[in-house]
């Protein structure tokens, strides 16, 4: 018997060692991590988003520009898009095709980008749509698909359009929500707000 209560003893004593304090917060052991990749940017940034692939980092500048990095230790720049000086937020299609923007002017912008097949470097882009959101939009995630477009407006509420501008639906929202995004191919909206709450949403479109 004693022997049994010592090696329960052991064992609580070991997987209470693997937790440990940071930040007040408990944190596994086994979770780790290392810094990868660093590298200074031209301009401070406002907006970023990675390809489903991880190759292309698109970050969204103060001058008014998205760069394009490819993710690699020395970040080579793949391109530059000018935008306009409204632009708050961005969102990419999976694998960097499409851009998509936000204005401050309720101005949505979706970009198409061509790259150089020997060096992946952006070889051309054009405007492919734009039209104007029902309110000021704050946040914007494509879904993966690239049929819908859900936009996160100052009255409380997500606004889902189509690509061209078509209003489908509208999901109200916590006041104070600040960022969404839909994880690749999932069917489901996250959201953060300042009262340091998530909430994750099952989309009702198909």
């Amino acid at each position: 018997m004693k022997k049994k209560l010592a090696r329960y003893l052991l064992l609580l004593l070991f997987f209470s060692l693997l937790a440990t304090a940071a930040h007040g917060e408990n944190v596994s052991k086994i979770i780790d991590w290392s810094k990868k990749k660093t590298w200074a940017l031209t301009s401070a940034p406002r907006d970023f988003a990675v390809s489903f692939d991880k190759k292309k980092i698109f970050i969204l500048e103060e001058d008014n520009k998205v760069r394009v990095y490819a993710n690699t230790y020395n970040g080579k720049r793949l391109g530059i898009i000018n935008v306009s000086p409204s632009t708050v937020a961005i969102d990419i299609a999976p694998r960097g095709g499409m851009l998509y923007l936000i204005g401050s002017d309720r101005t949505y912008t979706a970009i198409e980008i061509v790259y150089r097949k020997k060096d992946d470097t952006i070889a051309d882009w054009a405007v492919k749509h734009t039209w104007k959101t029902e309110f000021q939009p704050l946040d914007i995630a494509q879904s993966f698909d690239k049929k819908y477009t859900f936009i996160l407006e100052s009255d409380n509420q997500v606004h889902i359009y189509s690509i061209t501008g078509e209003r489908k639906k509208v999901l109200p929202v916590a006041p104070g929500t600040l960022a969404i995004t839909i994880p690749s191919r999932k069917r489901t909206l996250c959201l953060i707000d300042r009262n340091a709450t998530y909430k994750s949403i099952q989309l009702p479109l198909r």
